[in-house]
């Protein structure tokens, strides 16, 4: 029984540091766009996901003049004609963040319940290691 109460305890901290990494890398992203660069990009194309939905690929160039993309929302359609352009928020700090066009971004209940499972697995895995460490009735 110890050994699985170490189990449960490792995965309650694999599971809480994991949830703990999203919400930083949420809570990032959206102050990188809130409080960021805006600018003018250009649709050059689009990519379809498995779904059958379609993004639009807008290319824009950075405050440094480096060349980036930004991909739309999914839809149904394509969302911006080849060569429409669209305004384009992104993070000069982080080269790694993509941008945002035309302000759409996920809404905040999505990134809540995206956080909200880890820390379901984190109870889950604590409970358990409390279950498995205690010592049993009448030991």
């Amino acid at each position: 029984m110890f050994f699985l109460g170490g189990v449960a305890a490792l995965l309650s901290v694999y599971f809480l540091q994991g949830g703990v990494r999203r919400l930083v890398f949420i809570v990032r992203e959206r102050h990188g766009v809130r409080h960021g660069e805006t600018t003018v990009g250009v649709c050059t194309g689009y990519q379809w996901t498995v779904n059958g939905g379609v993004l639009g690929v807008v290319r824009y160039e950075d405050a440094e003049g480096r060349s980036r993309e930004a991909l739309t929302g999914p839809s149904s359609r394509p969302p911006l004609k080849v060569g429409e352009t669209a305004l384009v928020a992104y993070s000069p700090g982080n080269p790694a963040h993509r941008g945002v066009v035309n302000g759409e971004s996920r809404p905040v209940i999505v990134d809540v319940l995206d956080v909200f499972r880890f820390f379901v697995g984190t109870g889950i895995a604590a409970f358990f290691s409390v279950v498995f460490w205690a010592p049993a009735p009448g030991a």
